[in-house]
């Protein structure tokens, strides 16, 4: 339909290769909206009459529940196949009117932002779910002692508390930034035509209110040929990928026989055809290589968007499928995860004998001489570390199971003021319960630290359930005044 200077049609290989008509599915409802939109605008502005405004609004009613048309082999595109569609039932005279002011570039641009819009609420309200069942599983486990780590080494004593909050924190700026993104991403391109813009008087602010629109993207030619609005999107998606993806390598770490801290739900746990004791935990294992290929789609696109000239390129085709997948991938990856931190079970005793037979309170010790003796820390932390490297030696595995006399010989020229009872004291002391009341600074895995954090968070998740609430309630404003213009249209003589 296209093919005004060429002649003939598309030889099949090549149309084949050039048609994204099957990715357009995922567009076709916007299309039809943004059409709709489009031809009010036209007729508002006197550029087409009211007896060609109501057939094509009627007829793309009906094909709003049309699926056959993102089926269309033929064509080069979903808004190739619509207005053909118009053309096919309604003659060229009506049908053929409906591009007038608008072009390709700045059509696909509109629907991939409107579905965008559409996406990023429904992966907002997911993480926002998600962070309300990590901090329920938060509260849950206050009690939970474990060890924390560096270097995948046992570190310093903490508890699952603590460790979920941390989550929460970071998918909490995945949440904002993905919130950021969707501003960005509320703008309309429609009206900019080609690239160059409309020598008729088109009203883009009219289209824009009508579709929901917060603003538009002013610059013509930015307007049909940039994505960085859409690399936005995916860097947000990916960084949220990459929090799941370590969330779910700590629980395939803490779910092994070695470790034994959690365990994923029956129902969520895959087996082995060959070995009938295996219970693996595959979907936490699809979540490490989904996050790579939602990071993959994010190098992919700065490498397309990279290597453009400016203004629209055929190029940009590629980047839709690429940014479709990485919604789609975020939106169930979200969804499992929800699954898994919901029905995780937790074996409390385990990590508490772990913490108890380990060195993991050696800086607390450090740090109650240094309050107690009045020792420098690092004169402190070197005498600790005599008393690990000795209890290593002697197969302990805590250090209040040294002896009198181990103390007393490791003890002996460190300091006047240091004695053996009252290393010993602090050594019997620094239990996992004590360690935790004495951590006080904000932010630390005190019981009473978590509770406070608990019940800003539950505070804070509730102004981005508002947010969502407000967004999607604009659209949902927006699609509704369309609909009754519409009506309203179709219903005049």
């Amino acid at each position: 339909m296209y093919r005004s200077r060429p002649k003939g049609d598309l030889e099949p290989e090549s149309l084949s290769y050039l048609s994204s008509i099957k990715d357009d599915k995922k567009i076709v409802l916007y299309d039809i909206i943004g059409t709709q939109a489009h031809a009010i605008m036209l007729y508002e502005k006197g550029l087409i009459e009211l007896k060609v405004l109501k057939p094509i609004l009627n007829e793309l009613q009906i094909s709003l529940h049309n699926p056959k048309l993102a089926e269309a082999q033929r064509y080069e595109d979903i808004h190739e196949a619509i207005e053909a569609h118009l053309i096919k039932k309604l003659g060229v005279d009506v049908g053929g009117r409906i591009q007038t002011g608008r072009s390709r570039n700045d059509q696909v641009i509109l629907d991939i932002r409107m579905m965008a819009r559409d996406e990023l609420n429904i992966i907002c309200s997911k993480l926002i779910i998600l962070i309300g069942s990590i901090l329920a599983k938060a509260e849950e486990n206050l009690d939970a002692v474990m060890p924390l780590y560096t270097h995948l080494q046992q570190a310093q004593i903490g508890n699952l508390s603590h460790y979920f909050i941390s989550y929460s924190e970071q998918l909490f700026r995945d949440l904002e930034r993905l919130s950021i993104a969707y501003d960005g991403i509320n703008k309309s391109p429609l009206g900019s035509g080609p690239v160059g813009g409309s020598g008729l008087p088109l009203d883009r602010n009219r289209t824009a209110h009508l579709l929901g629109f917060k603003g538009l993207v002013i610059n013509s030619i930015d307007a049909t040929s940039s994505r960085d609005s859409l690399l936005e999107v995916m860097s947000a998606l990916s960084i949220t990928m990459i929090t799941l993806s370590r969330l779910a390598q700590d629980f395939i770490l803490w779910s092994t026989e070695e470790f034994g801290y959690l365990e994923i739900a029956d129902n969520l746990a895959s087996t082995s055809s060959a070995m009938p004791q295996k219970k693996n935990p595959d979907p936490l294992e699809l979540i490490r290589s989904k996050s790579a290929i939602v990071t993959g789609n994010l190098m992919t696109s700065l490498a397309l968007l990279g290597s453009l000239p400016s203004g629209y390129n055929r190029d940009l085709q590629d980047l839709k499928l690429i940014f479709f997948s990485s919604l789609s991938v975020v939106s169930s990856t979200l969804s499992i995860s929800n699954a898994i931190v919901k029905t995780l079970i937790v074996h409390k005793n385990r990590m508490k004998q772990v913490v108890h037979d380990s060195y993991a309170n050696s800086i607390d010790i450090a740090e109650q001489l240094v309050l107690r003796n009045g020792l420098a820390f690092r004169t402190a932390h070197r005498f600790i570390g005599s008393l690990v490297k000795l209890a290593v030696e002697k197969k302990l595995s805590q250090l209040s199971r040294l002896s009198e006399v181990d103390l007393e010989r490791i003890t002996a020229g460190v300091s006047d003021d240091l004695k053996v009872k009252d290393v010993a004291k602090i050594l019997s002391d620094m239990t996992p319960n004590k360690i935790l009341l004495l951590r006080s600074p904000i932010g630390s895995p005190n019981p009473r630290q978590q509770k406070g954090m608990i019940k800003s968070s539950r505070v804070l998740l509730q102004k981005y359930r508002k947010k969502l609430l407000e967004r999607r309630e604009c659209l949902k404003k927006a699609d509704k005044n369309l609909r009754n213009v519409i009506l309203s249209y179709l219903k005049e003589l």
